[in-house]
């Protein structure tokens, strides 16, 4: 009995250390997807004009850059979801998704960095290029 326990229980564990590296991979899209999702709803310093001095550059409150970033956190919602993200990161992405659908560019971001902020807090701030620059206080914090 207690060899069946032991061979059971190594094929538990077994199974479990198999998995970490697909969902490791899923959570790493889709912490890259949300925050390109994030910088695309940000808008330009300075002015709050929808235009540079490049007039071809768009960000913020244009209405394809809210769609090009509903895009992104669709896809990054299926990968949290897929790769065992924490319940609050896909909540905070659906909220995101959600806002983006209805051209509500400001709260779409805002939780987006929520989410981003959840995802980067079960990775252990990896990778430190993007989870240095995630805000430290939940969908509750401008950039």
């Amino acid at each position: 009995m207690k060899k069946f326990m032991l061979l059971a229980l190594s094929g538990v564990a077994l199974a479990m250390l198999s998995q970490p590296p697909v969902a490791k991979a899923q959570s790493d899209d889709a912490l890259a997807k949300t925050a390109q999702a994030v910088k695309e709803l940000t808008d330009f310093p300075a002015l709050g004009k929808r235009t540079t001095v490049d007039l071809s550059a768009r960000g913020g409150a244009d209405v394809g850059q809210i769609r090009k970033a509903a895009g992104l956190f669709q896809e990054a919602l299926a990968s949290a979801k897929s790769g065992g993200a924490d319940a609050k990161a896909v909540h905070q992405l659906e909220m995101a998704l959600a806002y983006a659908k209805t051209s509500q560019h400001k709260e779409s971001r805002l939780s987006g960095e929520g989410a981003l902020f959840y995802l980067c807090k079960q990775n252990n701030g990896e990778p430190k290029a993007t989870c240095d620059t995630a805000p430290k206080f939940g969908s509750y914090a401008a950039p």
